[in-house]
């Protein structure tokens, strides 16, 4: 089998991480969910290894990450020991697109997109900050994703409809 790369990006509160918990419950012998690297504790919905910020400083110095990014005042890196000769699910900053492609010839990208008041609401639900905060993010532009594969996906259905749509794309991509 072929290294295959999945990468999931999107704003944050477009809901990447509960549509990434949902699919790995039906298809984590399938495909390898990899998880990130972060210096934010997990919380309830998005299951990452915790590190001090020191710690990830020599980990990316020692060449440990394949891909690394500051987003929101954290540090994010998916490790290179964390790919496996199957199909991988990576959520990612758009900005580290290139990083993968550069390595693997199979990577596919969804952009999961979601409306401005819908996004609102569940960043608002989250709690993880305030609303002058929140604003500043809905108000910030996005420039064009550049990616050899790119696919959209809309995160406006219900729940369980969102959740299946993205299941079938995941298979769909990965052949089966």
């Amino acid at each position: 089998m072929k290294t295959k790369i999945i990468l999931i990006v999107g704003a944050s509160g477009v809901g990447k991480d509960s549509l990434i918990k949902e699919a790995k419950k039906d298809l984590k012998k399938e495909f390898n969910f990899v998880k990130r690297y972060i210096t934010r504790k997990p919380d309830k919905n998005e299951k990452n290894y915790f590190l001090e910020n020191c710690a990830f400083k020599i980990l990316k110095d020692n060449d440990y990450f394949i891909s690394s990014w500051e987003a929101h005042e954290n540090l994010y890196g998916i490790s290179k020991n964390s790919i496996k000769n199957k199909t991988n699910i990576i959520s990612i900053s758009r900005s580290t697109i290139e990083d993968f492609e550069k390595c693997f010839k199979n990577v596919y990208v969804i952009n999961i997109t979601l409306n401005k008041e819908e996004l609102k609401n569940r960043l608002i639900k989250r709690g993880r900050e305030t609303l002058e905060e929140i604003q500043k993010r809905l108000d910030r532009s996005y420039d064009k994703i550049e990616a050899k594969n790119l696919i959209n996906f809309e995160n406006d259905k219900s729940f369980q409809e969102s959740k299946e749509a993205f299941i079938k794309l995941l298979k769909e991509i990965d052949g089966f």
